[in-house]
């Protein structure tokens, strides 16, 4: 659902730290075993299960089919696999533009973002929301 202030994120993503889960899920895909990706982002194969699992449950949908040992994507994981790479993008690029201002000195509260490198307008307005007394808004 989308407020005047932006698109918020739905409620059932708030409740589990799915950003672990997207991570988790993306290196199931790219490697292609459970225990290869839990091995690559240094846990625990059933916790990495655990993350997927809930990921699952969150998003109604099923992410794998299990082919022998290899587990295979579904439809909806490859769906879920692109918006998981523009997350991971949007991140990249706000690390980048933070890196920038600590260099330069400027990362203070009421700097200006370039919108080159914002890590978008719809997370800065629901953070205007979540922080009203922070200066949110982009150059003109």
């Amino acid at each position: 659902m989308q407020s005047a202030q932006g698109p918020r994120p739905p409620r059932r993503f708030l409740r589990h730290g799915t950003m672990l889960q997207l991570a988790a899920f993306e290196a199931v895909v790219r490697l292609g075993s459970a225990t290869r990706a839990a091995e690559s982002l240094c846990m625990a194969q059933p916790t990495l299960s655990g993350h997927l699992r809930k990921l699952s449950e969150t998003l109604g949908v099923r992410l794998f089919e299990l082919q022998g040992k290899r587990l295979i994507p579904t439809d909806a994981a490859m769906v879920l696999l692109h918006a998981a790479h523009e997350v991971f993008a949007a991140f990249e690029r706000c690390e980048e533009t933070l890196a920038h201002l600590r260099l330069a000195g400027q990362a203070e509260t009421h700097s200006r973002l370039d919108n080159r490198y914002a890590l978008g307008g719809a997370l800065m307005e629901s953070g205007s929301a979540d922080h009203p007394l922070l200066d949110w808004r982009t150059p003109e």
